[in-house]
């Protein structure tokens, strides 16, 4: 009986060390994606901003964006996600590194399901790749996503939180821009999965309200309507933001909300020369 005990406990510790190696490689290679974000960001040529509509430059202006500002910002959110439109939401204490020059992102997030379950999230668009992965207790992947559609859907994300990055309006390299009407604006750019484009929303402030994107790719089916609002605009440090966001998808069956969250602090990340 003594021997099996050891043999047990021996097995437990093997199993909790692999564990905490897979966990520390999966923080390493979030550290990493966040270098080589910042790295990407040096020796872009700027935008000409006079094909970037009015009203965009201005929501940039107004909102603490600027020429040659910042590399890139970190967000740091209080959020909740659902998989599922049957399941409840869950808590997420989650940042985001966004780059101001090359379009990308890295979003990490944390938080438990079932509600024991512990999980890491990684979601991230760098160097024209995009992935998302869901590991428990950062360690057992659940859930991958990689490939030419993810690299489009990952794309319009970061299009469509342009609102959370008013630098990069001002920016950021390969955004293409079109005024569709007074208050919606088209934006767009090439990815490996085809144009990624995504319509910006104002009100009659000149505030970005909404989002929306005809065929978002989504994992395991067919590209759907996706959708995003912002409210609570407020002064978060140098940035005047939207606090409040959610997306949805929009469909068959109805309108799925799968994140929701708040924006409690932005933090600009280094200057470029």
């Amino acid at each position: 009986m003594k021997i099996i005990l050891i043999v047990l406990a021996v097995l437990a510790l093997s199993l909790l060390a692999a564990q905490l190696v897979r966990s520390n490689q999966f923080s390493g290679k979030i550290a990493d994606l966040g270098g080589r974000l910042l790295t990407i960001q040096v020796g872009t040529t700027s935008p000409d901003l006079t094909l970037v509509p009015v009203v965009v430059r201005e929501f940039a202006t107004r909102n603490g964006g600027s020429v040659g500002g910042p590399a890139a910002v970190t967000m740091v959110q209080d959020a909740e996600m659902r998989l599922a439109v049957d399941q409840p939401f869950f808590r997420l204490d989650a940042s985001q590194l966004s780059g101001t020059r090359q379009p990308a992102f890295v979003w990490q997030a944390a938080g438990a399901i079932a509600p024991i379950v512990p999980l890491r999230i990684l979601d991230f668009y760098v160097d024209s790749l995009g992935e998302l992965e869901v590991r428990i207790a950062g360690s057992v992947p659940i859930a991958t996503a990689t490939g030419p559609e993810t690299a489009k859907g990952e794309a319009m994300r970061y299009l469509a939180e342009l609102p959370w990055n008013p630098d990069a309006i001002l920016n950021a390299a390969g955004l293409t821009w079109r005024q569709v009407d007074s208050v919606t604006v088209e934006v767009s750019m090439l990815t490996s999965g085809g144009p990624a484009t995504v319509l910006l929303h104002f009100d009659a402030s000149g505030d970005i309200t909404e989002i929306e994107a005809a065929d978002r790719p989504r994992a395991g089916d067919t590209p759907a309507r996706w959708l995003g609002r912002f409210s609570d605009y407020a002064q978060l440090g140098a940035y005047r933001f939207p606090r409040y966001g959610e997306v949805a998808w929009d469909l068959p069956e109805g309108e799925f909300v799968y994140w929701r969250g708040a924006i409690l602090s932005v933090t600009p990340q280094g200057r470029l020369r």
